[in-house]
């Protein structure tokens, strides 16, 4: 009896096993056949929208496939261009009606959906304020697309709430997704973090004072001159780090003080005397 329970289980997982195996296949095969048919849409569209950019009225093509293909593509390219091509492609999208099908996929129950259709919905140089709330999106991959497509449609306003999703205590954003969305955003000044700058979450604030280092914000040195006498050790390391790459000879007085109050060979002590370095006071450190 043990023996026929025993083969029984070996026979229903090897079943189970091969089962597995096939619905795999068949995935695999449904998603290179549905690549297929977008490259093709893709490429049938792709030409129409640099007509777009010409300046020809171009209609929308009459096989549904097609023309959702092309306002996906017609999306994606107004990011890619500038100046008179990027508004030319966002008339043409608001001219042919695409906005009520991108806010219909912003309701959208699939995920996959909802992501597609924030990237239209920007592209159409509407109010980026549902784009933004999708930061709170319950499903992770939409809060990525809403970032990354909030960086790539450079919208300036939305940098404070990118950086406080990073904090979120349910549904946060990566924080390599959010650094990347404010660093394509380009602010020019640190001002653009706005109420991101009083957050208490680490997260935010690490956030904060390394993509101000990165972008060499001159404005921010007070702020991370701030940290640097106020924040836990890892945080006065990274406010160290962004100082030294904004180079403000100003600087030197802060560092120095930190470097005084730092625990020898802490990352702290290494970060500040790098700072030093790269400000031209290295010698003698």
């Amino acid at each position: 009896m043990r023996y026929d329970v025993a083969g029984w289980v070996l026979e229903a997982t090897a079943a189970a096993t091969v089962l597995l195996m096939l619905l795999i296949a068949l995935v695999r095969v449904v998603t290179m056949a549905r690549d297929r048919r977008q490259a093709r849409a893709h490429a049938t569209v792709l030409p129409l929208l640099l007509d777009v950019t010409d300046g020809e009225d171009v209609p929308v093509p009459r096989k549904r496939s097609d023309a959702r293909a092309m306002g996906t593509a017609a999306a994606a390219l107004v990011h890619k261009v500038r100046g008179a091509d990027r508004e030319a492609l966002a008339t043409w999208l608001r001219t042919h009606d695409y906005e009520p099908q991108a806010r219909r996929g912003l309701r959208a129950r699939r995920p996959s959906r909802r992501a597609v259709a924030i990237e239209l919905y920007l592209a159409l140089g509407a109010d980026p304020a549902p784009v933004v709330a999708m930061l709170r999106d319950k499903d992770p991959r939409v809060r990525s697309a809403a970032a990354r497509a909030l960086g790539e449609a450079g919208v300036l306003e939305a940098v404070p709430a990118i950086a406080l999703a990073v904090g979120a205590r349910r549904r946060p954003v990566s924080r390599s997704v959010a650094a990347m969305a404010i660093v394509q955003v380009g602010p020019a000044s640190a001002d653009a973090f706005g109420v991101a700058w009083a957050s208490h979450d680490p997260r935010v604030q690490r956030l904060v004072i390394d993509t101000a280092g990165h972008l060499g914000l001159a404005d921010a040195r007070d702020r991370l001159e701030g940290a640097l006498a106020s924040c836990g050790g890892e945080l006065r390391a990274h406010a160290a780090t962004a100082l030294g790459r904004i180079g403000s000879p100003r600087s030197v007085p802060a560092l120095r003080t930190a470097l005084a109050l730092a625990e020898p060979a802490s990352a702290e002590d290494r970060a500040v005397r790098q700072a030093l370095g790269l400000l031209g006071e290295g010698e003698g450190l």
